[in-house]
């Protein structure tokens, strides 16, 4: 390949590493970076240093299992060693260095956002991040809802169980969720909004979808086997509601919301309710 050619296929993967919107997941750039650099990068594993001082594969292109001709480059951003690359190429070292410098910068930046942006424990958003999200949105005057989960006694899990089966129930409960919302036709955004309590945003307007919406999410962790192999467990949820009107501080909404889910839960659990 021409220097030329080889330059214009740089310039193509840093212009669609450039284009990706945040926040967005490692792999999700990952997998951008293997789709455009094709012509240049046969095969590519990929290893992040983890804060023990091991190292971990984290990916590897094309399904292979060894890289056997690979050459190594550390992925550094800011002065950060954060793991390294092994490349299959043809290509010039100088070339790829160029390239994978940027690969880098955008890997570094997304882990950073990440650390800002998501929960820990369930890899969802987190109330920080909710919170800015629904101040934006604030802006824009327009109308939407939230719906607010709470996993129903969720506490005896934990004391009965201890908190690895309490994690194992809320990580279950999130994908289930997360599953569920790739269902529902209206834009969302999920987020961990403390405890046992999740908060969806949804780009809905008006009662009865909000309600549709809730009561799918809340049958389908009602329907879930929540068992370990120790343990027979099965998991509910109530949800609380509300629509923001114009005429409606966030505060006074989000408290709405709460009311609606106080509500669901003292009227017997398992619930969706939206307080007029």
């Amino acid at each position: 390949m021409k220097e030329t050619e080889i330059i214009k296929e740089i310039n193509k993967i840093i212009k669609s590493l450039n284009k990706i919107p945040e926040p967005f997941s490692v792999d999700g750039i990952i997998k951008i970076f293997e789709n455009n650099s094709k012509k240049l990068i046969k095969n590519f594993s990929i290893y992040f240093n983890k804060e023990n001082g091991e190292t971990i594969l984290w990916y590897v292109s094309n399904n292979k299992s060894d890289l056997k001709n690979g050459c190594e480059y550390k992925l550094i951003a800011r002065n950060y060693n954060f793991g390294f690359i092994i490349i299959e190429s043809d290509i010039e070292k100088e070339y790829l260095y160029l390239l994978i410098n940027h690969f880098a910068l955008i890997l570094y930046s997304e882990k950073l956002s990440f650390l800002a942006n998501r929960d820990k424990l369930t890899g969802i958003y987190n109330r920080g991040y909710v919170f800015r999200y629904l101040l934006n949105k604030e802006k824009s005057k327009e109308i939407y809802s939230i719906a607010i989960i709470d996993l129903d006694k969720f506490k005896h899990y934990n004391d009965s169980y201890g908190h690895n089966v309490g994690d194992y129930i809320l990580k279950t409960a999130v994908q289930v969720i997360k599953d569920s919302l790739k269902k529902i036709s209206y834009k969302s955004i999920f987020a961990r909004y403390g405890g046992e309590e999740f908060i969806i945003v949804f780009d809905i307007n008006n009662k009865k979808e909000l309600f549709n919406s809730m009561e799918f999410i809340r049958n389908k962790i009602n329907e879930t086997d929540f068992s370990t192999e120790e343990y027979s467990l099965k998991a509910t949820a109530s949800l609380g509601g509300a629509i923001k009107e114009k005429n409606i501080s966030l505060d006074n909404f989000i408290d709405k919301a709460d009311k609606s889910l106080y509500k669901a839960k003292q009227s017997g659990r398992n619930k969706s309710i939206i307080e007029d």
